[in-house]
């Protein structure tokens, strides 16, 4: 069987100058795991500095662009970050509906969560975490979280797992998703879409404990295994 290819999405960052970016981790993990690993680039032909996130503005000329790129591949991985522009609203929207596996990382989730609103001028219906728990931590473990009967119980094979979390924002409950792990909090932890085959958000990062951690190790394995299926 044919390794399968993953669409990674770049992220925009601003510093002294804008760049797209994807964490190494990402890439190591899905090559580890028996994937092939490539880079989805925003189809814009202006920078994006000048776009706005959160916003539905894909034209039918961007999705032309993105179309042979989309059907090449067998999954879609959504990375974290702090902003998702049209670009990731119209690849969720296509895997969607061609059924093809998505994992969604922090705001990989977030996105996944925010579906129903992608027609909203300001699709992001995250809220801060007003917590004692802390959510936000360099730390490899954080804390806890519950995983409810799930896919992802399944694939962990446990009722609890010990995260890292680098997270200020959380996603609020909606009919879109199942929710499939919660920290002590009430904070959504992880999130899928059952009617589909392989939909899985996770809030914290397993990308940044592959090397080590068997939890994180089964995920991205579980959604390659996912992909070849596909």
């Amino acid at each position: 069987m044919k390794k399968p290819v993953i669409g990674l999405i770049g992220r925009l960052e601003k510093k002294d100058f804008d760049s797209i970016f994807i964490h190494d981790e990402y890439r190591i993990a899905i090559l580890n795991s028996g994937g092939i690993p490539v880079l989805l680039l925003p189809p814009y032909f202006e920078e994006l500095k000048e776009k706005q996130p959160f916003q539905n503005d894909l034209t039918f000329q961007h999705k032309i662009i993105l179309k042979p790129l989309l059907d090449y591949c067998d999954g879609f991985l959504f990375t974290g970050g702090s902003e998702w522009f049209g670009f990731d609203e119209y690849i969720f929207q296509y895997a969607y509906k061609q059924d093809k596996p998505v994992l969604g990382i922090c705001l990989g989730m977030q996105l996944m969560a925010n579906a129903p609103y992608f027609k909203d001028f300001c699709s992001d219906k995250t809220e801060k975490i007003f917590s004692g728990l802390i959510h936000q931590s360099t730390q490899d473990y954080v804390h806890k979280i519950t995983i409810l009967d799930s896919k992802l119980k399944r694939i962990l094979d446990s009722e609890s797992i010990v995260v890292n979390s680098r997270h200020s924002s959380c996603v609020l409950p909606n009919d879109f998703f199942q929710v499939s792990a919660v920290s002590k909090d009430g904070v959504i932890e992880s999130i899928e879409i059952p009617s589909k085959h392989f939909m899985v958000g996770v809030q914290w990062h397993p990308e940044s404990l592959f090397s080590k951690d068997i939890h994180s190790k089964k995920i991205f394995q579980a959604f390659i295994e996912a992909c070849k299926e596909k």
